[in-house]
C-alpha cells in the first residue's frame, strides 16, 4: 500500500519536513520518487520520529544510490561498514574523554564543510540519524544553500572565483587538529583533489563549491593567500537568509543534498552532553565540473 506523504517547508531558502513516511518499511516506487523530488527541490529533508535500526537506515539510503565507506574505518560500524558513527559515547555508554581521538575528530564538524570533497567525485548526499541528541542547547546542524549564495553573490566577489579550482585534502583537514598523522598508505588512498569553485550541475544550474575545513588552497595560490578569500566566501554563503538550522529531536532522520549545500554542527559540551549520530553517505555520480 502506497504511503501518503506531505511536505512542510522549513525555511525560505532550503529545508522541508516530510510527514507520513515510515522509514523502517520498504518504499513503494511513488513514495521513493516523491522523496527524491523533494530532496532535489529543498536540499534538506527532515523525517521526525524514525526509530530505525542501522540495517533499516542502510536499506533506506540505498534507494538513492550506492553508499560510501569512510577512510576512517575505526569510526565505522564493524558489522555494517556503511554506517559512520559520530559519537562522544563509548560502547559501554560512557562519555569519552575530551582528548580522545573520536571526540577531537567530531569537533571538526563544528566548522563549515561539504562531505567527501576529498574524493574525485564527492558524495551525492548524506542521511543522518539522531540516536541520542544534545539536551540543553548545542549540537544543532546548520545547512547553507550554496546555489542561492552564488546566484546572489556580488560580481566583485564572484569574479575572484570564476575559472578557479580549490585543492581539497583529507590529510590536511586532520592536521588542523591534534590527530595522529596518517600513514603513507592511508594518504595514498585519499590523495589531494581539485574541484572548481563554481560547480556546474547536470540540470544547468550552478552553485558555489567550497569546503573550508578541507580546502587547503586555491590552485596556483599560496595557503596564506587562500584563507582570506575562503573566509570571505564562507561569511557570504552562511548569512541567515541562506541557512536552515535544524534543532534535533531524538530519532530525527535528516538527509541533505551534498552537491549544493554545506553544513556544520553548533558546538556543545562534549564532557557532559551526549550525542550519538549514525550517518550514511550516498556516493556521487557527478564530478565537480
Amino acid at each position: 500500500m502506497a504511503m501518503t506523504l506531505s511536505i512542510r517547508k522549513l525555511h525560505d531558502s532550503l529545508g522541508a519536513e516530510i510527514l507520513g513516511v515510515d522509514l523502517s518499511t520498504p518504499l513503494d516506487p511513488d513514495t521513493k520518487s516523491e522523496i527524491e523530488s523533494a530532496w532535489k527541490s529543498f536540499g534538506v529533508l527532515v523525517f521526525r520520529d524514525q526509530n530505525i535500526s542501522d540495517a533499516e537506515h542502510v536499506a533506506f539510503s540505498r534507494y538513492f544510490g550506492e553508499l560510501e565507506v569512510l577512510p576512517e574505518t575505526d569510526r565505522t560500524d564493524v558489522a555494517i561498514p556503511e554506517i559512520f558513527v559520530l559519537s562522544n559515547v563509548d560502547s559501554c555508554g560512557k562519555i569519552l574523554p575530551v582528548e580522545s581521538e573520536a571526540v577531537i575528530f567530531n569537533s571538526l564538524t563544528w566548522s563549515w564543510h561539504t562531505d567527501s570533497c576529498y574524493r574525485k567525485i564527492p558524495s551525492k548526499g548524506a542521511i543522518l540519524h539522531g540516536i541520542e541528541v544534545v539536551d540543553g542547547g548545542g549540537g544543532e546542524t546548520r545547512f547553507a544553500n550554496l546555489r542561492q549564495a552564488l546566484e546572489e553573490m556580488p560580481s566583485s566577489l564572484r569574479g575572484q572565483i570564476e575559472g578557479r579550482k580549490g585543492q581539497h585534502s583529507w590529510s590536511w583537514m586532520r592536521s588542523r587538529v591534534s590527530l595522529p598523522p596518517m600513514s603513507p598508505e592511508q594518504e595514498a588512498q585519499v590523495p589531494p583533489v581539485q574541484h572548481k569553485l563554481v560547480r556546474n550541475h547536470a540540470d544547468g544550474s550552478q552553485s558555489l563549491y567550497i569546503s573550508p575545513i578541507y580546502m587547503r588552497q586555491i590552485v596556483g595560490w599560496e595557503e596564506e593567500e587562500t584563507r582570506p578569500l575562503v573566509e570571505e566566501l564562507t561569511e557570504w554563503a552562511t548569512q541567515d537568509r541562506f541557512v536552515y538550522q535544524h534543532s534535533w529531536l531524538q530519532h530525527d532522520v535528516v538527509m541533505w543534498d551534498n552537491t549544493w549545500t554545506m553544513h556544520m554542527v553548533l558546538p556543545y559540551d562534549t564532557s557532559t552532553q551526549r550525542r550519538i549520530m549514525h550517518r550514511t553517505a550516498v556516493a556521487g555520480v557527478e564530478a565537480v565540473l
